[in-house]
């Protein structure tokens, strides 16, 4: 407000005190901007994000889910946890996936899950294709064996994969 511009000692204060909320401002919104190209745990619920790959505990997307979004990796997916309700609720993702359904943004993305940590091993591709979604009623190489994951930005995997 130009009022409680002051001559003198007062001005100095009220600029002082602007140019400290402005900082404040910026590293709040910094705070709040999630990392770019990062593959996130979501739990239980996409939210309306994509691309986003859903572990289910049982076959045919039965049981217990866990949820992953965004471009990216988890290079081992110990410690996080199917998170909704169902069979398997609680446990490890890592290992105890049967089925995974994924969503892309863009009809030719990709989500490979590989048998070993680091993306590494066998591994499952579920392709949007063009449908913007991609199914496996049961992992072919990596069933009960997922130890990492990797979400591409439009692009297929090295095509070592069993693709769904």
């Amino acid at each position: 407000m130009i009022d409680s511009v002051i001559i003198g000692g007062g001005r100095m204060k009220f600029f002082k005190r602007a140019a400290a909320v402005g900082v404040a401002a910026v590293s709040l919104s910094l705070v709040a901007v999630p990392q770019a190209g990062a593959t996130t745990y979501t739990g239980a619920d996409c939210s309306g994000a994509y691309p986003c790959l859903v572990f289910y505990y049982n076959s045919n997307f039965k049981g217990s889910a866990a949820n992953f979004v965004g471009y990216g990796k988890i290079d081992n997916l110990a410690g996080y946890n199917f998170a909704t309700s169902g069979s398997g609720k609680g446990l490890s993702v890592k290992n105890n996936a049967a089925s995974a359904f994924f969503i892309a943004k863009t009809a030719d993305e990709t989500a490979a899950i590989y048998y070993n940590s680091n993306q590494g091993g066998s591994c499952d591709e579920l392709w949007a294709q063009g449908s913007k979604q991609a199914q496996a009623n049961q992992l072919r190489n990596t069933y009960n064996n997922n130890a990492s994951l990797k979400i591409f930005d439009g692009s297929q995997s090295s095509g070592i994969c069993y693709q769904f």
